[in-house]
């Protein structure tokens, strides 16, 4: 439920105490202060939740008849059933953060520390625009989030066609 009731909270309302709050820390314009306040991302952990409400318990309940201990059922049996679901996540939240350009636009004050959407922006200026490097830009930065795709594109799509067949 409160999981639930964070994911109702909307990010500008969070901005300021988190900016604050990084600040105080002394992590602002560093890297660690873009990447630390969204380690645990709220619809991550409820979407994990979810997944692992779906798994049936008769999993669990034979790896304690074979002696597994709570870890053990977990690396043995659970995680390897995760897969899909970390795919699932890991390409979602890295297009998320890698686009991601108003939290980092307020944490870095370095141009040369700039993440590549900020970057991009300064591209843009009322004097004229750089649209050669804009679009060379734009192009490279879907690398990344390609590279990632294809990584897990077998457990994604193994994770789509997990309940298509029964037998």
């Amino acid at each position: 439920m409160f999981v639930l009731i964070i994911l109702m909270v909307p990010f500008e309302i969070l901005m300021l105490p988190l900016y604050s709050q990084m600040n105080d820390m002394g992590l602002s314009d560093s890297y660690v202060g873009i990447v630390l306040p969204f380690m645990a991302n709220a619809s991550t952990i409820f979407f994990f939740r979810q997944f692992l409400s779906g798994i049936p318990k008769d999993i669990i309940e034979a790896g304690r008849i074979d002696g597994a201990t709570e870890y053990g059922i977990f690396g043995r049996l659970i995680f390897p059933l995760m897969k899909p679901a970390l795919a699932a996540m890991a390409i979602l939240n890295g297009m998320n953060y890698w686009n991601n350009f108003l939290w980092p636009l307020l944490v870095l004050r370095t141009p040369s520390k700039y993440t590549l959407p900020i970057g991009l922006n300064t591209l843009l200026t009322p004097y004229g625009n750089n649209y050669d490097l804009l679009i060379v830009g734009s192009c490279f930065s879907i690398i990344p989030i390609f590279l990632l795709y294809v990584c897990f594109q077998k457990y994604f799509m193994e994770g789509m066609v997990a309940g298509a067949v029964k037998g």
